[in-house]
């Protein structure tokens, strides 16, 4: 899959334009080049990429759900969770730059339609949605000194609080002219020199013999489309280290993301109590991503049915070791298909998910407690592998599940 960033949301400025990147198979920037409007965009994909799969990172709003709003769900959680105010990217917004569906339409005019999202298994084109403010508020944090904070509230109060310095000309205030603009970006780049899997030596050679606005302006459109690229190829090649905030169908976010982060953005949502599935809906959920079978041969009246599900591809989490529980509000998604959680009572899942084959497996059945928890079976085993209330993060994968649902 050939990953490519372009910048779309800035107002085109003398020596801006939108900037274009595509990488190599290694990361690193294997073309670039400045492009004035949204039919050459597309062109230059199409040039660039040929009959092979792509993922294009773009920093406009893609998907936009069709209820009329100013602003859609996956902005409230980054204004409320990271301490960061988002343009709306709802219907009604005054959204400036290239919107996400006039973008796909064009790209499906040139011969490469695509889907609104990444596609993980790496067969069909897609569109990344991310955000080069949020992702360099999130690599200079994770590459910083203030990320090992041991006290968690104040960890949260010290990212929320961080903030790159602005180097784009629209950015800035009138006063400020060229040089602070080219001062200011060199700083950002040099900051993030030692960040693996973002190539920054184009935006270091744009850099250099830099004499006027249009030639700084034209750096930072650069260093933003790399941005995006590599951001992208990130949640490709590891999922671990991004995050995928929001959802397909309400908009969401791709951004680099350690675990603090990945916590930090985890937000808590009431569960639906007293429903269960009807073995038809949770077929039509599960059925692609995993093999179904009932483990009771009869319906019993007032029992709810039981359903198996094996993964053809695990679904991988990440969880806050707290106590002697599995909390699921402080499990974290990663990679394969999600879990529908009404009416889940069981879990086989095996620590690390890495695949190794030698990995524990370990079960864990759902707990009584009124918020979502499972607790280990038997607890012995699972403190022989994982010290109780360390309050580290853990990776698993999950290699069958059983379901609840309504009789048939």
């Amino acid at each position: 899959m050939r990953v490519l960033g372009v910048e779309l949301a800035r107002r085109v400025v003398p020596g801006g334009g939108h900037n274009l990147v595509l990488l190599d198979d290694g990361g690193s920037v294997q073309r670039h080049t400045r492009l004035d409007h949204l039919p050459a965009v597309a062109a230059t994909v199409a040039e660039w990429v040929g009959d092979e799969p792509y993922l294009l990172g773009v920093d406009i709003s893609v998907v936009v759900p069709a209820k009329p709003a100013r602003s859609r769900p996956v902005e409230s959680v980054v204004r409320r969770n990271f301490g960061y105010r988002l343009p709306g990217g709802g219907r009604t917004s005054a959204q400036t730059g290239v919107p996400g569906e006039a973008l796909m339409a064009g790209l499906a005019t040139a011969g490469l339609p695509c889907l609104p999202y990444p596609d993980r298994d790496r067969r069909r084109s897609g569109l990344a949605e991310t955000r080069t403010e949020l992702i360099l508020k999130c690599l200079l944090w994770e590459s910083g000194s203030l990320a090992s904070t041991p006290d968690r509230l104040a960890g949260a109060d010290l990212f929320r609080a961080y903030a790159a310095p602005a180097y784009r000309r629209e950015d800035l205030p009138a006063r400020r002219g060229w040089a602070d603009q080219a001062v200011t970006l060199e700083l950002v780049v040099r900051a993030l020199e030692h960040v693996g899997g973002y190539d920054l030596a184009p935006a270091r050679a744009a850099l250099r013999g830099i004499t006027g606005e249009a030639d700084t302006e034209r750096a930072a459109a650069l260093f933003d489309a790399i941005l995006i690229a590599a951001t992208s190829r990130r949640y490709l090649e590891a999922p671990e280290r991004s995050l995928f905030l929001g959802d397909k169908a309400s908009g969401y976010l791709i951004l680099p993301a350690d675990g603090f982060i990945r916590r930090l953005a985890t937000t808590e949502k009431k569960a639906t109590r007293g429903e269960l599935f009807p073995q038809e809906s949770l077929r039509d959920m599960l059925g692609a991503a995993a093999r179904l079978r009932s483990l009771d041969l009869l319906d019993v009246p007032g029992k709810p049915h039981r359903i198996d599900a094996s993964f053809e591809e695990p679904p991988c989490y990440e969880f806050d070791n707290l106590d002697e529980m599995l909390w699921w509000k402080h499990c974290r998604h990663l990679s394969g298909p999600k879990l529908p959680t009404r009416g889940l009572r069981e879990l086989l899942v095996v620590l690390g998910g890495n695949g190794d084959r030698d990995a524990p497996r370990l079960r864990l059945v759902r707990s009584r407690h009124r918020t979502l928890s499972f607790r280990f079976d038997a607890p012995a085993t699972w403190r022989a592998h994982v010290p109780t209330r360390d309050g580290h993060t853990y990776g698993f994968r999950v290699e069958r599940a059983v379901y609840d649902t309504l009789p048939g």
